[in-house]
């Protein structure tokens, strides 16, 4: 599938065209030759020959002898690194899905929003048997997941309404949203409720709840996300469970959000306030 840059919204058309290749590297695609991310990204391949080799001088991608494929390199891990010590909130959020890891079985998820895509940072697989396979840096659509929808409801009409229009809603499953007067209804109450619920609407066998993460201004800066097989659970654990339960993780969340910026206290011993039984 091809992949175009937006050029109205990027001041730095080279820096765009440098970052879009790096976004094309992922778990499921680790590795690219020049022709192949040529055509994915819809650019010259001499164009992306030198910001390849630019951004392989910088360490941020590296090339295979024997292939002559690029992949990621060791300054993406660097760069990765210092977010996760400047920003102690997924590493926090973790260690509150593994408190209420014996209340629910399935995943938790912390997911912010980047453009129109959301970029899940923290991720806890838990026990059951059914699972959705989601590593942190990956991301996912806005409108057809619980998480992408806490996130997008909290923000402008005017972000919302460019989002459908240059986005659409694309159908996923038969229970996926479809229309933009069905997304707007969700989107009111989810505003009024602070919690978003899919049902099967990605993923037919997967649903979830999420709860949005405030910051000290009342800002939505991240959702907290519990994903389960829709039919397993649905039988055994009502939604009356699991609303209030992902409502008290992502208040856990938000608390110590709004904490880090009142206190001195490392986030070692914010975390061990805090996560104090």
């Amino acid at each position: 599938m091809q992949q175009k840059i937006r050029s109205v919204e990027q001041p730095s058309q080279t820096l765009a065209k440098g970052l879009a290749i790096l976004e094309m590297f992922s778990l499921e695609h680790p590795q690219w030759g020049i022709r192949e991310l040529a055509r994915a990204l819809d650019m010259n391949p001499a164009t992306v020959s030198r910001l390849v080799t630019t951004l392989q001088y910088a360490g941020f991608l590296e090339q295979d002898s024997a292939t002559q494929r690029y992949a990621l390199g060791p300054a993406v891990v660097k760069l990765a690194n210092r977010y996760v010590h400047q920003n102690p909130l997924p590493a926090f959020a973790r260690k509150v899905f593994e408190r209420f890891a014996d209340q629910f079985e399935h995943n938790f998820y912390l997911g912010t929003l980047r453009g129109y895509q959301v970029i899940y940072l923290a991720v806890l697989d838990g026990r059951g048997r059914i699972k959705v396979v989601v590593e942190p840096g990956g991301s996912t659509g806005l409108h057809s997941t619980a998480l992408g929808k806490v996130l997008l409801a909290f923000q402008s009409d005017s972000f919302i309404e460019t989002f459908i229009k240059e986005n659409g809603l694309n159908v996923h499953t038969p229970n996926s949203i479809a229309s933009a007067s069905e997304l707007w209804a969700q989107i009111q109450k989810i505003r009024e409720d602070e919690i978003a619920i899919n049902d099967g609407e990605h993923f037919e066998d997967i649903a979830a709840v999420a709860a949005p993460v405030f910051n000290r201004h009342r800002q939505v800066i991240a959702g907290v996300s519990l994903a389960y097989p829709r039919n397993l659970v649905a039988q055994n654990v009502p939604l009356e469970v699991l609303v209030p339960l992902v409502k008290e993780i992502a208040a856990l969340i938000t608390a110590y959000a709004v904490e880090s910026f009142q206190n001195s206290l490392t986030p070692t011993d914010m975390m061990a306030n805090w996560l104090r039984p």
